[in-house]
């Protein structure tokens, strides 16, 4: 008879942040579900889509800079603290970007936060927390 190790680590966690509070909550539980050797913890900032048929303006360059420094800093941080962490900065609506991020990492899990209001444009709003739940293929915890 085998021994009985407990459930296996979860492999790889969608983590939505936008740097607000309810987001920075949402890190806190990934931490604990994440087992620092086996789980990838995917850090997924999303920016506004811009039109296409001209050039990112310097305020959309701006934004865009600025959600991948977000990304890479937290990244850093869990790094940091002894987790693999990867950073996946997605244009487009929130909510979408979250899903499609938890669809092609092939999530365990995704995990937002109930609400937030963090620098980068409506990634946490409950609506979108909601979006996700309703949504998402993908079991989701949100963090509150």
């Amino acid at each position: 008879m085998g021994v009985n190790t407990g459930p296996e680590p979860l492999s790889t966690i969608v983590l939505a942040y936008d740097g607000s509070e309810g987001s920075r909550k949402a890190v806190e539980y990934a931490e604990k579900l994440a087992s620092p050797e086996a789980t990838q913890i995917m850090v997924v900032v999303a920016f506004p889509a811009y039109p296409r048929v001209t050039s990112p303006s310097k305020a959309d360059a701006r934004e865009i800079r600025e959600a991948r420094e977000a990304a890479e800093q937290l990244v850093e941080e869990l790094r940091g603290r002894g987790f693999k962490a990867q950073a996946d900065v997605l244009e487009g609506p929130a909510a979408d970007a979250i899903i499609r991020a938890g669809d092609a990492h092939e999530a365990d899990v995704i995990v937002v936060g109930s609400r937030g209001f963090g620098h980068f444009t409506g990634l946490l709003l409950g609506s979108v927390s909601d979006r996700v739940v309703h949504y998402s293929t993908r079991p989701v915890l949100v963090a509150r």
